[in-house]
């Protein structure tokens, strides 16, 4: 999604989905809900990426228990025993809410803690495949107060994440224009090869796209050069049977990579964006104006975040 100033070179792929168009690539689909309409949206996104894999779909919601700043109050029992069975019916009155449930398994949790750490105890547990979260996508100083546990998730987990935010139009057919948002670093074989199996599976369109700052040069190249090497290097992110089901678009773009994201995304009628995450990177925590964080909040679609190596 950066500029790119030099030749980039694939980085080695550690893990794969198990194969291109494979039917169990998300088999343990997990949902963090509050039960908003942000979380709402987020579990649509679940159940429709369900329904293309069969998942199986965990929903998980966090009791937090609020403590009186300096009091050093202890809670009592009964009041957390409340709080809990008070969840439990508001996760029963969510779920019966969902009209896409159909066929589909759905495991429903509900525990006192901290919900980052409740999704991570669960991915470890439930062996989960993907992880959907919604995203409210505040800026500035309401992002600062409240963080993001989507972002959170992100940071901590090497599983995939796919982060619906406030624009989100959640469609019946996710996989049916895949934009695979490229640097040529961050995301690299293994992000390609999900955005692969997705248009596969979805029988949809595939969009590669880098983006490069409009001041980009490199020296000893000429600029049309330079432009079909990176398309050359984009199409090799891809597996050789790609051409069997679809013949991927190669975008090299100029300008600022989330605004173009954006564009593209738009042109291409994107159902889904998938972008590549270093290995064991931290996303900056409080900073709205990132790359990331901006694609997240103004996308019509999902977004998803596959890490190009596991540590």
């Amino acid at each position: 999604m950066n500029s790119a100033v030099t030749p980039a070179t694939a980085q080695p792929v550690i893990e794969a989905p198990r194969s291109v168009g494979s039917p169990y690539l998300f088999k343990r689909i997990l949902v963090a809900t509050d039960f908003s309409a942000q979380a709402t949206q987020a579990t649509k996104m679940a159940l429709q990426v369900g329904h293309a894999f069969q998942s199986e779909i965990h929903v998980a919601h966090a009791v937090t228990p609020v403590v009186v700043a300096g009091e050093g109050l202890l809670i009592p029992p009964d009041v957390l025993s409340s709080d809990l069975e008070a969840a439990k019916v508001s996760m029963d009155r969510f779920m019966s809410a969902q009209p896409d449930v159909g066929d589909l398994k759905v495991r429903k949790t509900v525990a006192l803690g901290d919900p980052v750490d409740l999704v991570m105890r669960l991915i470890e547990e439930e062996k989960i495949d993907l992880i959907v979260a919604g995203s409210h996508g505040a800026t500035g100083l309401e992002r600062l107060v409240l963080g993001s546990v989507a972002e959170t998730i992100l940071r901590r987990t090497q599983i995939p994440v796919l982060v619906v935010g406030p624009h989100c139009e959640v469609s019946r057919h996710p996989f049916g224009s895949i934009v695979l948002a490229s640097d040529l670093t961050t995301t690299g074989v293994r992000p390609a090869l999900y955005a692969c199996a997705l248009a596969e599976r979805g029988h949809g369109r595939l969009t590669l796209l880098h983006v490069m700052d409009k001041k980009a040069r490199v020296p000893g190249y000429e600029a049309d050069l330079f432009q079909d090497r990176l398309k050359k290097q984009m199409e090799g992110l891809l597996p050789a049977q790609t051409g069997m089901f679809c013949k991927p678009i190669v975008r090299v773009e100029h300008g600022n990579p989330a605004e173009v994201i954006l564009s593209v995304a738009h042109v291409e009628a994107a159902t889904m964006i998938v972008v590549g995450l270093r290995p064991r990177s931290l996303l900056a925590e409080h900073s709205p104006w990132s790359t990331l964080s901006h694609v997240i909040r103004d996308a019509r679609c999902g977004l998803l975040a596959v890490r190009d190596q596991i540590a």
